[in-house]
C-alpha cells in the first residue's frame, strides 16, 4: 500500500470515527464494562472449585482487569499470564497449573459459544456460509499426520521415562483447574449464566457501536462480529490488530464498503483497548497498593509465575 493511499485510508477513518453518534456509544462502552466484570466473575467461580476454598471476587476481577489490559499490548496475550500470575500471588495455597488450567475452561466454554452461535446463525440462513480453506489432497494428508504421530509417538518413547515423575505432579494440579467440568450443574448455575451474560452484553455493546458508526446492521451480523473478533485473539499481535479488520471487513460485507468496515472496527477497538487499559490500570494500582500507574502496569507484566 502506497503512502498516499494509506494516508487517504487513515483520513477517511477519522472522519467516520468523529461522526460518531454518542447516543449509542456510550451504552455500548458500559456495556463493554460489564463484559469484563461478568467474564471475571465467572473464571473467579471456576478457581473457587479448583482451589477448594472461597476466592474474594475483587481480588479476581482486578487480576482479570489487569491481564486484559496488557492484551492489549503484548504478543501472543501475554497479559494471560498476568492472570495466572497475579491470581497466584494473591491467593494462598493456589498452584499455578490449576490456575492456567482454569483459564482453560475459560476458552472451551467461549468455543462452544461461539461455534452454537455460528451454526446457529448459520442453519437459520441470518449469515452466509464461512469460507473454508482448501484442503490438502487425501493422499499427501495421510503422509503428514502418519509422520506427525511417527515422531511424536517417537519423542513420547525418548522423554516419558525422564520426565514422567516430574510432569505427573503438575498434569494433576492442571486436572484440578477442570474440576468444576465432572460437576454439570455447578457448571450450569455459577459459570454459565456468567459467560452467557458476558455474551450478550458484548452483542449488544456490537451492535449499538454499528448504530454509532450509523450502520445498518442486525444482531446476526453483530453476533458474527463478536465470533470473529474473538478468533482474532488467536493471532499473535497484541490486540489482535489487523486480524480484526480483515474479519470485520467480511462480516459486514454486503452492509457497508470495506473503508467503512475498518473504520468501524478500528474505531471499536481503539475504544475497546482504551476502556480496558483504564480499567486495568486502576485494577493494578489497587492490587500493588501504588498510586503510579506506569509502576502498576510494569509489576504486574513482571509478575514471576
Amino acid at each position: 500500500m502506497t503512502p498516499s493511499v494509506l494516508g487517504s485510508a487513515l483520513t477517511a477513518i477519522v472522519e467516520r470515527v468523529q461522526e460518531l453518534d454518542a447516543r449509542f456509544l456510550v451504552p455500548a462502552l458500559a456495556l463493554q464494562l460489564a463484559t469484563l466484570v461478568l467474564r471475571a466473575i465467572a473464571w473467579r467461580n471456576i478457581l473457587t472449585c479448583a482451589c477448594r476454598r472461597p476466592i474474594p471476587i475483587f481480588t479476581v476481577v482486578c487480576a482479570y482487569a489487569t491481564g486484559v489490559a496488557l492484551n492489549g499490548f503484548l504478543p501472543a496475550r501475554g497479559g494471560e499470564a498476568a492472570k495466572v500470575g497475579l491470581v497466584r500471588a494473591r491467593v494462598p495455597g493456589s498452584s499455578l497449573p490449576a490456575i492456567a488450567g482454569s483459564l482453560g475452561v475459560i476458552c472451551l466454554l467461549d468455543g462452544a459459544i461461539a461455534a452454537s452461535l455460528v451454526g446457529t446463525l448459520w442453519s437459520t440462513g441470518a449469515i452466509p456460509s464461512l469460507p473454508l480453506p482448501a484442503l490438502p489432497d487425501g493422499r499427501q494428508l495421510t503422509i503428514v499426520l502418519a509422520a506427525v504421530v511417527a515422531c511424536g509417538a517417537l519423542l513420547v518413547a525418548v522423554a516419558a521415562p525422564r520426565f514422567s515423575f516430574r510432569l505427573r505432579p503438575i498434569l494433576w494440579s492442571a486436572l484440578d483447574g477442570l474440576r468444576i467440568l465432572r460437576s454439570p450443574w455447578r457448571l450450569a448455575f455459577t459459570v454459565l449464566p456468567f459467560l452467557l451474560g458476558a455474551w450478550a452484553c458484548r452483542v449488544i455493546a456490537i451492535f449499538l457501536a454499528l448504530q454509532a458508526f450509523h450502520i445498518h446492521a442486525g444482531l446476526a451480523t453483530a453476533t458474527l462480529v463478536v465470533v470473529l473478533s474473538g478468533a482474532s485473539t488467536a493471532v499473535p499481535v497484541p490486540g489482535g490488530g489487523g486480524s480484526q479488520q480483515l474479519f470485520a471487513t467480511y462480516a459486514l460485507r454486503g452492509s457497508v464498503p470495506a473503508a467503512g468496515a475498518m473504520s468501524f472496527s478500528f474505531g471499536v477497538q481503539l475504544g475497546v483497548t482504551a476502556l480496558n487499559t483504564a480499567v486495568g490500570i486502576a485494577a493494578a494500582m489497587v492490587l500493588f497498593r501504588t498510586l503510579r500507574p506506569v509502576t502498576a502496569l510494569r509489576a504486574a507484566r513482571a509478575r514471576p509465575i
